[in-house]
């Protein structure tokens, strides 16, 4: 079983440095393929660090680049010079673990599963833990089960290539540098209506360094709701009306929340809007 380390990365600086620091240190067997694309960055530096970093890489490196908007896109142009058996992503603010390309691949060998995420602790527990999870267990989603908010991750996930051609490459409307956050939740969600089961596990590790304080933590949260409402619209009728059931008691959970409550029904609204401009124009 081969595997491909997927990274994008715009404007990374000094976290990105350390990103690369960390994948020079992977114990990954030779035949790892390395990504990397440079998602449209404009600080003059962040292509040529990358080029650098694959002249000297002890696996095949290929470095990419696109101006279209958001890692979505940046994630599908490395997809599309791939064919590895497994799919590894992680941002250019986190540090995986030596071990991660191989502890990948052992889930990968010891289940039947198409999608995945790991843990992902804090690197600088000073800050924020949003985006991070230390969950010790492994939870596993069989396919045509509702997949919940937050059990995949962009910052830590997998995906099996006969997945991603059962199910197709991530939505580019969708994720980092686009109106909508969410895209590895609504690529779970499609694979698993496609009858794909995945998971959480928590041995494939990455650290995080996003350095958002508390404050700075909630306010990425809303930008997240308002994703998160847009993908409830897009699968709404999907898995047998348990998209829209679990969309019913988010809103309802964030009753004390509202500012929360209100991006989730902003996103829902205006991607649902969205929906029907495009079909008409179709």
């Amino acid at each position: 079983m081969r595997a491909s380390v997927t990274l994008c990365t715009k404007n990374g600086g000094s976290r990105l440095r350390h990103c690369l620091d960390a994948i020079a240190a992977l114990n990954a067997p030779p035949d790892t393929e390395l990504r990397l694309v440079d998602n449209g960055s404009t600080d003059g530096e962040t292509y040529q660090l990358l080029e650098d970093f694959a002249t000297r890489s002890r696996w095949y490196c290929s470095v990419l680049q696109t101006f279209t908007p958001g890692n979505g896109a940046g994630r599908n142009l490395a997809l599309s010079h791939s064919r590895a058996d497994v799919h590894l992503f992680f941002d250019d603010d986190c540090y995986p673990d030596p071990d991660f390309v191989t502890d990948w691949l052992e889930v990968f060998a010891q289940h039947d599963i198409g999608f995945a995420s790991g843990m992902i602790p804090p690197y600088d527990r000073r800050y924020s833990d949003m985006g991070c999870t230390e969950q010790p267990t492994q939870e596993l989603v069989r396919g045509g089960q509702f997949v919940r908010r937050g059990l995949i991750q962009g910052s830590n996930m997998a995906f099996a290539h006969q997945c991603l051609e059962a199910t197709g490459f991530f939505d580019e409307r969708f994720g980092a540098g686009t109106r909508f956050a969410g895209e590895e939740w609504d690529l779970a969600l499609r694979a698993s209506a496609a009858g794909w089961s995945g998971g959480y596990f928590p041995q494939p590790r990455v650290a995080h360094d996003h350095r958002r304080t508390e404050a700075e933590g909630l306010e990425r949260m809303l930008f997240y709701d308002y994703g998160a409402g847009a993908v409830y619209a897009k699968h709404a009728l999907r898995l047998g009306g348990k998209v829209m059931r679990d969309y019913l008691r988010e809103l309802n959970a964030l009753r004390r929340h509202p500012a929360r409550r209100a991006m989730l029904l902003k996103g829902y609204k205006d991607f649902t809007a969205l929906k029907l401009r495009s079909s008409r124009a179709g």
